[in-house]
């Protein structure tokens, strides 16, 4: 049966495996034998083509049975791994993920996004509420996907499973229906009747949302630094004195880590927007800084700031997520409120890109909106009214220290604190060399 064909990125597929996949499925097990090994008991017993062959098979079956697929994973046309679903219980309804990939595909993001599409396709389409990932302690990277994935920590199983001549336990990992369809959709919006519906319409809801906000911000340039300032309508605000010292206790921030740069460090300011994290960083005019942002008008702002105080950046139209810059071209970066306005799959390919761009001892600081007790989800969809009376939705995820430390695992060690009620920031460090940027701690 040819079963769904899922993409989630411009570069990966999922399709089910066939039988003409049989060869170059065998040929990636074979050349990740010895990785692979130490985790999977599958793969003492894969020795010849026909072995994936006979796998294939088995795949086909299960899928003809309904009990979901094994799918060949692809990027570029090339066979990367395989995803599967097993387990199905249909009365306990609940289901098993597993997935492996092949020695010289690691670290491009291939299976947290496989399984985020799996994951859409799965709640939409089988009776299951609950999905489950199964992983060795010391199988971190498997763990990796999970814990990005949002899914919860269950337990440990011991000696859960036999590799080779030695026993191995299982760290367990659950995501329900109901934290699914929470992450994906508006704050407020619980799981019902109509869940797995909404649950399969989340791709066209999240590309009409972010349009949404690409227009907001395209449509705001020339007023959005009044939100900053309390100027305008926003000049009626109450809390003005708690909120400038906490604006003052951010800019000490980044102006600490701008000082703990060293000199000609290229420092990118990713999501700049007008600039104003930008200047602060332009002010060490030993510094090579640049800033990105995919809104021309934002971008226009920013110029017109960088002029009005004498200072010199180099300005960039592009996407953060796919930064138009050089593997380990950046010594720094800066990311200042723009992680907190990206979904699960987006934060993990900035993290991702980032950690491309950045040297191998480099440093990012990120900038965040602070959740705080009136909160009552992690992540809300807010809205923003123009001066001229439009309306636009943007999304707004909310962290505490502890939360953006998490979640900024995959690019590294992070330190974190608050400034003020309303902020929160983190210092992530990729080494420490002699002459690593960021040295210093950017205490507020």
């Amino acid at each position: 049966m040819a079963g769904p064909y899922l993409r989630f990125d411009p570069d990966g597929e999922l399709r089910p495996l066939a039988e003409a996949d049989a060869a170059e499925l065998f040929a990636l097990t074979d050349r990740s034998r010895e990785r692979l090994g130490c985790w999977l008991p599958w793969v003492d017993v894969v020795r010849t083509r026909e072995d994936s062959a006979a796998f294939i098979r088995a795949a086909q079956k299960q899928a003809q049975a309904g009990e979901g697929f094994q799918f060949a994973l692809r990027t570029g046309g090339r066979l990367a791994g395989v995803i599967g679903q097993h387990g199905l219980n249909r009365d306990q309804r609940i289901i098993d993920f597993g997935y492996w990939l092949g020695d010289g595909f690691e670290g491009r993001g291939l299976v947290s996004g496989g399984c985020r599409a799996l994951l859409r396709h799965t709640f939409a389409t089988l009776p299951v509420e609950r999905v489950r990932l199964r992983a060795a302690p010391g199988n971190l990277r498997s763990r990796a996907v999970a814990e990005r994935l949002a899914f919860r920590w269950v337990g440990v199983q011991r000696r859960a499973e036999r590799v080779g001549d030695r026993w191995v336990d299982h760290c367990h990992y659950e995501l329900s229906l109901e934290d699914w369809v929470r992450l994906q959709l508006p704050a407020g919006a619980a799981p019902r009747a109509g869940a797995q519906a909404a649950v399969a319409a989340t791709t066209a809801v999240d590309d009409a949302l972010d349009a949404e906000m690409a227009d907001y911000y395209q449509a705001r340039a020339e007023e959005y630094d009044d939100w900053y300032e309390r100027r305008g309508a926003y000049a009626a605000r109450p809390g003005h004195p708690e909120w400038f010292d906490a604006l003052a206790r951010l800019a000490t921030v980044v102006c600490r880590f701008a000082q703990g740069l060293s000199p000609g460090a290229v420092v990118c300011d990713l999501g700049c927007g007008t600039g104003r994290w930008t200047a602060m960083l332009a002010e060490r005019r030993d510094l090579r800084v640049v800033g990105l942002d995919r809104s021309t008008a934002m971008l226009g702002q920013a110029r017109a700031r960088l002029r009005r105080l004498d200072l010199s950046a180099r300005l960039l139209a592009g996407d953060a997520l796919e930064p138009p810059l050089g593997a380990a071209s950046c010594h720094a970066a800066l990311c200042g409120f723009l992680f907190d306005h990206l979904d699960d799959h987006q934060r993990a390919r900035l993290l991702e890109g980032l950690g491309r761009t950045l040297r191998p001892d480099g440093c990012a600081l990120f900038l965040a909106n602070r959740r705080e007790p009136r909160h009552v989800a992690d992540v809300e969809l807010q809205q923003r009214v123009l001066g001229d009376g439009r309306r636009f939705r943007v999304r707004k995820a909310l962290f505490d220290a502890e939360g953006l430390r998490r979640a900024l695992a995959p690019l590294g060690a992070a330190t974190t604190g608050e400034a003020g009620a309303p902020f929160v920031w983190a210092l992530v460090r990729r080494g420490h060399g002699a002459d690593a940027p960021g040295r210093v701690t950017a205490a507020g």
